[in-house]
């Protein structure tokens, strides 16, 4: 019997399972941070932690997406895991900070409406992915 495949099927069908996959542990652990109320986000959390490092080549943010509640300041912990140091950067918000290598980094996010999304840079090293800040309403 010969076998017959649509090209880069099977590529998408792995990127989908990978997609599922990674959408599945995101919730198992959310459901653990967060409550989601009847008519927006809640998350108690006063700080948020988040890593700076070096995978493949690439310089990451982890995680890649940040999630507030709106009108809440929250700290974000940032470690940088690098042998260099990094920037970070929110220009809607006017934030610019240096990531200090191999040591915890915090940036203190004021209180923000809800619905607004900021992009997450390194102003040192532009070619380091982006994250992205997103900010929920409160129930």
């Amino acid at each position: 019997m010969q076998k017959t495949t649509v090209p880069g099927t099977q590529f998408g069908f792995i990127c989908a399972f990978v997609a599922i996959a990674a959408l599945s542990v995101g919730c198992a652990n959310r459901v653990a941070l967060v409550t989601p109320g009847p008519a927006g986000y809640v998350d108690d959390r006063a700080e948020i932690q988040m890593v700076s490092t070096h995978i493949q080549g690439k310089n990451v943010y982890i995680p890649a997406t940040v999630i507030l509640t709106a009108g809440r300041e929250t700290t974000l912990s940032i470690y940088n895991t690098t042998d260099t140091p990094h920037g970070f950067r929110i220009t809607g918000l006017g934030i610019e900070a240096i990531l200090h290598n191999g040591k915890e980094n915090k940036v203190v996010i004021p209180p923000l409406r809800s619905g607004a999304v900021y992009l997450i840079d390194c102003q040192l090293h532009p070619p380091h992915r982006h994250a992205t800040l997103v900010v929920l309403p409160h129930e």
